[in-house]
């Protein structure tokens, strides 16, 4: 009777996989390749046995599936864990007041326009320039002594002749002036979070702000 050898054997039997791995799926799990590496033990031919260097290099391979089936298990409970998390976390920002990067802000009748800046360093030449929509300036707040770090403004519409500006969306910019050149500023829009809206089991968690607007967590810069 004629055996079938070495890499040989493990080919064949993988086109004609036996009765007791046969499956509708169309991968192979650990227990498939221990039932190929069993069927090609038993298939080979006495007078020319596998090599060991042949088994070796096989059992090494079913090893390194093995590894790699057990990472991708424990990476995607890390991953269930974090969206999980990452879903709490969201949840609990309900009704809180949050800072999120952005030039532009709504004045509500009512309500001021608040934001903050990020200072590289100490200073008191701090400005925040507020536009309107058609670009023109309407009101310059100096931020006065301030340490390095976040500094919060706060705008209630009041226009440089004392009258109120109407509702709407303004524009703003933030510099640190000086006789060299100003320094311009990074702006971030203070908002209360609405509600939370969440994608899957957790992943892309969105929050909904009284603002109307929707960010991901890693745009909260601050949590007030």
């Amino acid at each position: 009777m004629t055996g079938i050898s070495g890499t040989d054997s493990l080919l064949a039997s993988l086109q004609t996989p036996p009765a007791a791995v046969r499956k509708d799926s169309k991968s192979l799990g650990q227990e498939d390749f221990l039932a190929l590496m069993i069927t090609q033990l038993q298939s080979q031919d006495p007078l020319k046995p596998m090599e060991n260097g042949e088994f070796i290099g096989q059992m090494a391979q079913f090893s390194t599936v093995t590894g790699i089936a057990e990472m991708t298990k424990s990476v995607s409970t890390l991953t269930s864990a974090y969206n999980s998390g990452q879903a709490l976390q969201a949840a609990s920002m309900v009704g809180r007041t949050i800072l999120t990067e952005d030039n532009s802000a709504v004045l509500a009748p009512g309500k001021p326009l608040a934001g903050a800046v990020e200072l590289p360093w100490a200073t008191q030449a701090a400005k925040v320039r507020i536009y309107s929509d058609t670009g023109q300036l309407v009101r310059e707040l100096p931020l006065g002594a301030q340490g390095a770090g976040i500094s919060n403004f706060s705008w209630d519409g009041t226009l440089a002749n004392g009258q109120t500006a109407p509702a709407g969306r303004y524009s703003m910019s933030a510099a640190i002036e000086s006789r060299s050149g100003d320094t311009a500023l990074v702006t971030y829009v203070a908002s209360k979070v609405s509600s939370v809206t969440l994608s899957g089991n957790g992943s892309g968690t969105q929050l909904r702000t009284d603002g109307g607007a929707s960010v991901s967590l890693s745009q909260v810069k601050a949590v007030m």
